[in-house]
């Protein structure tokens, strides 16, 4: 199944990237075999689901996949387009980069690997490049208008993600 490609649909971003805003998969694509993350790959059923809903492409920038015994970050929206959420304020969505985990972190508790693999590989790089501190990287909760929004789950602990963002700091 591949993914219709339609950038025309997508706003452009106009301003500078200030924000890191982290998702879990099931906040925008309810997809009953993603909710607990397997060994399979579990990009097509999102795809699918992205096509049913006729949107442009995958809502995030970037989705961190468990394939088999390790996490795997897949691009999906190029920086220049920004990823929308009408429970997020306009002002921090447009500044901000959308990173989803696949699964359900409310049913489920990640190891220790993901948020190391989060850090190292994708939020550290993201955070020099971008010249963004790590108090700029926020949890949907934290940020929705929607106050019963979960995501990125309740077991997704904020202080270990960032004590690993801190421990994998490039000088």
């Amino acid at each position: 199944m591949k993914l219709i490609l339609k950038p025309s649909l997508l706003k452009l971003r106009t301003t500078r990237i200030k924000y890191i805003i982290i998702h879990q998969s099931t906040c925008q694509y309810n997809v009953p075999e993603s909710k607990i993350d397997n060994s399979k790959f579990q990009i097509p059923g999102l795809i699918s689901q992205s096509i049913e809903k006729k949107q442009p492409d995958l809502n995030f920038h970037f989705i961190v996949d468990k394939i088999k015994d390790d996490y795997q970050l897949i691009v999906c929206r190029p920086f220049m387009y920004v990823c929308e959420f009408d429970d997020i304020d306009s002002e921090i969505n447009r500044s901000a980069l959308h990173i989803s985990l696949i699964g359900s972190y409310d049913l489920k508790i990640p190891d220790q690997r993901l948020y190391n693999i989060l850090s190292y590989r994708l939020l550290n790089p993201l955070l020099r490049h971008f010249k963004i501190t790590p108090d700029k990287i926020y949890f949907h909760r934290d940020i929705s208008n929607n106050k019963k929004e979960s995501c990125p789950g309740s077991f997704i602990n904020k202080e270990k993600l960032i004590s690993a963002v801190r421990r994998f700091v490039v000088k």
